[in-house]
Order: C-alpha cells, then sequence, then structure tokens
C-alpha cells in the first residue's frame, strides 16, 4: 500500500496521543486469523482468545481481515480517548458513512441476520456491532491491557523525541524496515495493492502492541490517514496475553549466541544503526559489523542502507528466539 502525501499533510504528520484501544482491537483482529512466522509470537494469546469467542466475533473477524484495509468507521477520531468514547462514535455512524467505509469489504452470505445490512447502510445493527466489540476487548485486550498501553507508551517517546530533535523526516524513515519514506510517498508492507492519499488531512501515525506488520487506516471527513505499526518491545512486566516480552538476554540465549550477539538481539527491537548499538552496546562500531554479520547470517536480522546509515532490524525469527 502506497500512502500518498502532499506538503499539507506533512505540517499535519502527529503521533497517537495515547494507546488506542479501538486501534489495538482492530489489528488483534487481524492476528487472530494470521498464520505467518511474524504472528507466531501471539499462538498462546490467540489459543486462548479462540477458546472464548462469542457468536457474534464472526462479524469482527468478517470485517477485519488479514491483508485488507480495516474500515475506516471502526476507528473513528472520536472527541474523547478511551474505548467508551471510541464505542460511541461508532455507534453514530450514518447510512453514507457506513456504506462507504464498507464498499469494499468481500460479502459473506453467512452473516448473522443483524449484521447483513451493513455493507447496504443500514445502521439498525450498530448497537449490536458496539456490544461484539466490547464483549471481545473485555476477552482479548483488558486482562493485559495496562502493560501493553505501557509499551505503546515507550516506543512513543522514542517517536516523539525523534520528531522534536530531527523533524517529520527522521521519524518516517525511522519506521523501517515494515515502512520506506520516500518523500512524499510512504510505501507500506502490508501485502494490500493500491494507494491513497490524505488529501490534505494529514498523517497519524500510531504505535500497535497488537501488530506484526503496518495496518492503514483511510482517511475519513473528520480525521487523517491513521497509520498503525508495530510498537517497539521494551522490558516490561507479563502483559498478561500469554507471553512476556523480555529484552534483557537471559543465560540460556547469552550461552548460545554469545553475551555481545544476545545483546544485539535484545536492543534491535525495531531498527538501529550500526552507530547506535555501538553507542549502546559500548563496543566498537567495526565490533558490531561482526557480530551483526553473524546474526544476518542466522536469519535473525535484516540489514539495509538508508542513505548514509547502515539498519538493522530484527526478523520474525529472531524475535521469536527473544520472546521464547
Amino acid at each position: 500500500m502506497r500512502i500518498e502525501l502532499t506538503l499539507q499533510d506533512l505540517t499535519r504528520v502527529r503521533l497517537a496521543p495515547e494507546a488506542d484501544p479501538l486501534a489495538e482491537l482492530v489489528s488483534s483482529l487481524q492476528i487472530l486469523q494470521r498464520r505467518d512466522a511474524g504472528s507466531a509470537l501471539f499462538n498462546r494469546w490467540r489459543h486462548r482468545v479462540r477458546l472464548g469467542l462469542m457468536e457474534s466475533a464472526s462479524v469482527l473477524l468478517w470485517l477485519c481481515r488479514p491483508y485488507a484495509p480495516i474500515p475506516a468507521f471502526l476507528v473513528p477520531e472520536a472527541d474523547e480517548a478511551g474505548l467508551e468514547a471510541g464505542l460511541a462514535e461508532i455507534a453514530r455512524t450514518d447510512s453514507v458513512g457506513l456504506k462507504a467505509a464498507l464498499r469494499d469489504v468481500a460479502v459473506n452470505r453467512e452473516l448473522p441476520a443483524w449484521a447483513a445490512g451493513l455493507p447496504d447502510g443500514d445502521t439498525a445493527g450498530l448497537p449490536k456491532l458496539v456490544q461484539a466489540m466490547q464483549d471481545y476487548f473485555d476477552l482479548s485486550l483488558a486482562p493485559g491491557w495496562e502493560a501493553a498501553r505501557a509499551q505503546v507508551d515507550a516506543d512513543r517517546g522514542m517517536r516523539a523525541q525523534l520528531m522534536l530533535n530531527e523533524g517529520v523526516d527522521a521519524a518516517l524513515t525511522s519506521l523501517r524496515p515494515l515502512v520506506r519514506w520516500s518523500s512524499p510517498v510512504l510505501e507500506v508492507g502490508d501485502g494490500i495493492v493500491g494507494s491513497c492519499g490524505a488529501d490534505g488531512a494529514g498523517l497519524m501515525i500510531s504505535p500497535t502492541y497488537f501488530a506484526v506488520c503496518p495496518v492503514v487506516v483511510p482517511a475519513t471527513d473528520r480525521g487523517p490517514v491513521r497509520l498503525l505499526y508495530p510498537s517497539v518491545r521494551q522490558a516490561a512486566q507479563s502483559t498478561g496475553y500469554g507471553r512476556d516480552v523480555r529484552r534483557s538476554p537471559d543465560t540460556a540465549l547469552a550461552a548460545l549466541l554469545g553475551p555481545t550477539r544476545a545483546a544485539t538481539l535484545a536492543v534491535l527491537a525495531v531498527g538501529r544503526s550500526t552507530s547506535e548499538l555501538a553507542a549502546q552496546l559500548g563496543v566498537s562500531p567495526s565490533a558490531v559489523s561482526k557480530h551483526t554479520s553473524v546474526l544476518r547470517r542466522a536469519g535473525l536480522i535484516t540489514t539495509e542502507r538508508d542513505r548514509n546509515a547502515v539498519l538493522h532490524s530484527l526478523t520474525p525469527l529472531g524475535s521469536a528466539l527473544l520472546e521464547a
């Protein structure tokens, strides 16, 4: 997916003010249906959630399919933050907006009767849809919400500093390798072919705990294009989702890879340059290059050149090794 940004859009690039429960909800529904290596980190969470899904969740899974755009009305621009305000905004979606948002959603003849008219703009089913979203959140996200929100806040802090000190260009570049920024176009590796424009409404970048690839939410009359991207994993307590996010290499990993390579994996959450790694690990850039070469040959990291810098990032296999 390509997002084309005008000069006016670039003056309106901003960070999401906090973790968005609806963004997490729709992203998690996509992960629930994926079976690729990148989503393997969520296997235990996925197993627990599937055991408790209610029948109404079938509608949510239909609306939030993997490798498909998220219907914008599911992630509205509400005047207040929080799940309750967002769900209230969804309940107020008008017929025209609902029909436009579901214009490209695949037909499903097996939907329950209350949801069958949604693609035609029938708003009578919205109260049941909102209840289905609340029930799903309570089952799947509420148990570990505070810790997941802390992960998102840590990413926000990092991006905010980058935007403040080096500008929008640096902040967008930092989203590599999942997002490629070459002004005036963002190329998003979400498996979707096509493009969308922000039309002067700007771009909101939203770190998202429940994401293994970027997710694009098209612009609405009230808001900008939203780019949901995987948040940096920081050291934290158990999230309550059946997987603990750790960035301190344990003894077994250090014994397997060596302490410096284990530490390198531990700090490579999202794109870091050779010089950044050297500063953080307290070793020389040449030593970093030797260690990253070994990790790259093992399939644990990828390396890409970004202008004058070399950017290193974890592969799904590298993430899985750290999370084991």
